[in-house]
């Protein structure tokens, strides 16, 4: 009985302690989960198996067939405008979709939580950012490595001009459309319900629809700009709930130490 009261104790003790962490040890457990979540899906194609390829070399292949299509696309939807804003209802989903304005909203909620010691909406800031960042690196890197022109320039859609640090020949995949679905696809996945799903995912969908009426993107571009976001939002909260569900006893480092936890 003894050895019992002594073992709860200290469970408790562990437990209870977990609400003491100090703000710079919730940044560096965080920080430490940003860089170990980003690891993994940064490498996770060195761990795809042969189903996982296909299923990547059917993405690439249908998005390479839908370029087939993309004149007819912008004839039929694109106006005649070279602005990404152009003073009517189509800039809202438009400034959705721009990253300053997401990456604020990120880190403000991230804030909020954390000042506020309010775990939850902590990590809902932190899945956010990471969901962005982790989008937002592939995006950059692609765009930058395909070089493609924008609708507008005239040159059409098979004009790639490889290698390009100019934004204006970086439209392959949509900036835009990445960021929208990056954060829709973390919050719509948070609060998990259709009302959630069909808000966010509806909120990316009219995001990436003004980029094509305002002659910005292909429809190719916005396709693979949304996966790319999507795919980063769902990454982010796979790997927090395999992290909830499988942590219940879990090491966390401090300053001066490490500390144990276990929850039930």
């Amino acid at each position: 009985m003894k050895s019992f009261l002594i073992l709860f104790s200290l469970l408790t003790t562990l437990v209870s302690a977990q609400s003491d962490i100090t703000i710079p040890q919730k940044l560096l457990n965080d920080g430490l989960i940003f860089l170990k979540d980003g690891g993994q899906y940064f490498t996770y194609p060195l761990r795809m198996n042969s189903c996982e390829f296909l299923y990547a070399g059917a993405i690439a292949a249908g998005t390479y067939g839908l370029m087939y299509n993309d004149q007819t696309m912008k004839d039929a939807i694109g106006r005649e405008t070279i602005k990404t804003l152009n003073g009517d209802f189509w800039d809202v989903p438009t400034y959705y979709g721009f990253v300053q304005y997401a990456n604020i909203a990120a880190f403000s909620t991230y804030t909020v939580g954390l000042f506020s010691g309010e775990d939850e909406i902590r990590k809902v800031g932190r899945m956010l950012i990471q969901s962005l960042s982790y989008s937002g690196i592939t995006v950059m890197f692609i765009r930058t490595l395909f070089g493609r022109e924008r609708p507008y320039s005239g040159e059409g859609p098979w004009a790639f001009t490889g290698l390009s640090f100019d934004n204006e020949i970086q439209s392959f995949p949509s900036g835009h459309c990445t960021v929208a679905f990056a954060f829709s696809t973390v919050l719509a996945e948070y609060f998990d319900s259709i009302y959630s799903r069909v808000f966010f995912y509806g909120l990316g969908s009219l995001t990436a629809y003004a980029r094509i009426l305002n002659n910005q993107h292909w429809f190719s571009d916005i396709l693979m700009g949304s996966l790319i976001g999507i795919s980063g939002g769902i990454f982010v909260i796979n790997e927090e709930n395999n992290r909830e569900s499988n942590n219940k006893f879990s090491i966390s480092p401090t300053f001066n130490g490490v500390r144990f936890t276990y929850r039930f």
